[in-house]
């Protein structure tokens, strides 16, 4: 039985002992009822298993490597490191001596200095019982150890099993747990140790391609989250910024509305203003006042004073022979109707037909006219 789980951290320990952390990303393999919990890095598995199979009729043998904690009355291992032994070819039996040992425990210090022994890997294609008594017996000489676990891979049957030593013999657990995480170290020992597997050395063994493939798989699975959520985190923020902007312009549109009605009474008053400042300076500098009347208009040079005899005489033979100097003529019937032309707005037709932009509200209301700036060219209003 193969069932994924995904946990979220440790058990806090309630009697003093050590807090477990436990993988999130995991993979559990059989029945983990027993409270002897055993972990195994995905790199160690992979790579343990590609000896195995790589080279199913011979005997490999290595050692484990990892930690061991306690808490809560539950015991487990995390398996974190491998190294291969190499035996004799021609004796072809697992043997732990002195040099063998010195050998291990130099690639220990040199590629897995903070993880300590935690068991020893097996891989054969004939296991009997002389081989398993023997097994037991270089288990208790070499791993004595409550949570020292031996991995044992059948290659013939295809059985992969962790055993414990539990009642003075090795018991095959009921199941374990495959984790995955970052592991250079792991990564490190397989690329030094590639060159002693391969055969041609163009090209790559099992193992290096099993490792190589995780690698791409996983950093590209990385780079797509991190693209995804870049994207996500661009639109999010595109639409809230369309949507500010669209709730700005629908407040805004009365305001504008509004500012351009206030803009064109000012522009009116400042023109208003410039005419009477200039005719107030003509006034001032002719020094005299002009009388309009429809049809006429006074001389703008002012009389002599004239005695009591003469004013009427000089008035009388004067006035007539005067001859005016303009005229305004008298104001024709406005439009009742005006075509639009381009540019027009409501304002600009008020302002050219009656002096009074302001005027636009009487347009609209005899046209039917809903939006004041829904006008088009050629269309004949009413004019009030």
């Amino acid at each position: 039985m193969i069932e994924i789980v995904c946990n979220d951290g440790g058990k806090k320990s309630s009697d003093g002992q050590q807090n477990i952390k436990r993988p999130k990303n995991i993979k559990q393999i059989g029945d983990m009822g027993s409270n002897k919990k055993i972990y195994i890095e995905d790199y160690v598995f992979t790579y343990i298993n590609s000896i195995a199979y790589e080279n199913s009729d011979k005997l490999s043998v290595g050692v484990l490597l990892g930690e061991c904690k306690k808490s809560e009355g539950e015991s487990y291992v995390f398996i974190k490191g491998a190294i291969k032994v190499e035996l004799d070819e021609e004796e072809n039996k697992i043997t732990f001596n002195e040099n063998i040992w010195s050998l291990i425990y130099e690639d220990i210090e040199k590629y897995f200095h903070n993880l300590d022994i935690t068991g020893w890997f097996v891989t054969t294609p004939d296991v009997t019982l002389d081989f398993m008594s023997n097994l037991e017996k270089l288990h208790l000489d070499n791993f004595a150890g409550n949570m020292k676990t031996l991995y044992l891979v059948n290659t013939a049957e295809k059985d992969e099993d962790f055993y414990l030593y539990e009642g003075k013999c090795l018991k095959k657990q009921h199941g374990y747990i495959c984790f995955y995480e970052r592991n250079n170290d792991m990564q490190e020992y397989m690329l030094a140790k590639r060159t002693g597997k391969s055969v041609d050395p163009m090209v790559e063994d099992d193992v290096i391609h099993n490792f190589r493939t995780i690698i791409a798989e996983k950093k590209e699975a990385a780079e797509q989250k991190k693209t995804m959520s870049l994207m996500y985190g661009i639109s999010t923020f595109m639409i809230v910024v369309v949507l500010v902007i669209g709730i700005n312009m629908m407040n805004s549109y009365e305001k504008m509305r509004g500012l351009d009605v206030t803009l064109n009474q000012i522009v009116e008053q400042v023109a208003n203003m410039n005419v009477k400042a200039t005719n107030s300076a003509d006034d001032e500098t002719t020094g005299t006042t002009v009388k309009k009347i429809v049809g006429n208009v006074f001389p703008t040079e002012a009389p002599t004073q004239l005695s009591s005899n003469e004013a009427p005489t000089q008035a009388a033979t004067q006035a007539p022979t005067q001859t005016p100097t303009s005229s305004v003529p008298v104001d024709a019937k406005p439009a009742t109707s005006y075509v639009v032309q381009k540019g027009d707005t409501l304002m600009s037709i008020c302002r050219k037909i009656y002096g009074d932009g302001l005027r636009y509200k009487e347009v609209m209301e005899l046209n039917n006219i809903d939006d004041p700036d829904k006008i088009f060219i050629g269309q004949e209003i009413k004019l009030p």
